[in-house]
């Protein structure tokens, strides 16, 4: 074989280097593409489970589906057997783990909120139906339940804007002041919480000291705790709201992640309120009203 004949069969480096970056330009594309796809489908099958909440809101309630036996008569409910509400009947016939649900008026945060005290992050990676999902699914701190005082819940900063990515947008007060109300439905209860505080924050390493822990905040009925508690609301709020809040109030705080720092988060905390005590209260004034407080 001739030199001749080796310059023919070489192939300059150059060529190379730009078929393995074309290769790895397409490889990225595809990924990307089918992330996209993947976080699209998600975000739809989260939309069937709000249109099946809101189609069966309307139908009468029943007795429990683990409670439903094969009878020739009606069965009476006793008045002490609590009833879950027509519009989550279906869909925690589906899945057990169904706590309750979250919504916000006007936002892209309408969700159903899980609960799963022995596996308490099953729902991080894991859709409503099981499988595999990057977004996930709203979910409660293991050691909370519907009587503790505050309800921690967690969800994904999805950058599509879903999931909780929309709860950043309380660190400006005048979002606030357009959406002072969230809906927090458990099982069998429909109800209503004012933010008193939004914040940003993080998690915290164990041998720090003298920090607000949000997330161990759980139970209040102490009383000392609840002041200590209102105590760092106060403090960590990026602005005062002029909600009160009262020693035996039950709250539920909002967490989702906030990428200013390590392991940044951005919380809200909301306390419930009758609806008659909610109606007009995005449109009180809050320097006419007294700031957070235990009495």
């Amino acid at each position: 074989m001739t030199n001749n004949t080796k310059k023919r069969m070489s192939v300059h480096p150059l060529v190379i280097l730009k078929v393995v970056f074309f290769l790895i330009t397409l490889v990225s594309s595809t990924i990307i593409v089918s992330h996209g796809i993947r976080i699209k489908s998600e975000s739809q099958a989260m939309l069937d489970l709000s249109k099946t909440v809101e189609a069966d809101a309307d139908l009468p309630q029943t007795a429990n589906p683990e409670t439903l036996l094969p009878t020739a008569e009606p069965t009476e409910i006793p008045a002490h057997t609590p009833v879950i509400l027509s519009q989550y009947a279906r869909l925690y016939e589906e899945n057990a783990d169904l706590f309750g649900w979250i919504s916000i008026e006007d936002a892209v945060l309408d969700y159903p909120v899980m609960h799963t005290p022995d596996e308490p992050e099953k729902y991080l990676r894991t859709a409503f139906d099981g499988s595999s999902a990057i977004s996930g699914v709203p979910f409660m701190a293991a050691d909370c339940s519907a009587g503790c005082g505050n309800q921690i819940i967690f969800g994904h900063n999805m950058k599509d804007g879903t999931m909780f990515a929309p709860i950043l947008k309380y660190a400006d007060k005048a979002y606030w002041q357009q959406h002072p109300i969230i809906r927090f439905d458990t099982l069998y209860e429909q109800s209503e919480y004012e933010v008193v505080a939004a914040f940003y924050s993080r998690v915290f390493y164990q041998d720090e000291t003298d920090v607000f822990r949000y997330y161990d905040c759980v139970d209040l009925s102490d009383r000392t705790v609840f002041r200590e508690f209102v105590k760092n609301l106060q403090e960590a709020a990026l602005y005062d709201t002029g909600r009160e809040c009262e020693y035996g109030d039950s709250f539920i705080t909002l967490v989702t992640c906030a990428y200013y720092t390590e392991n940044g988060r951005f919380v809200i905390v909301a306390r419930k309120v009758d609806t008659e005590s909610s109606i007009n209260s995005n449109q009180t004034d809050p320097q006419q009203n007294s700031t957070l407080t235990d009495y």
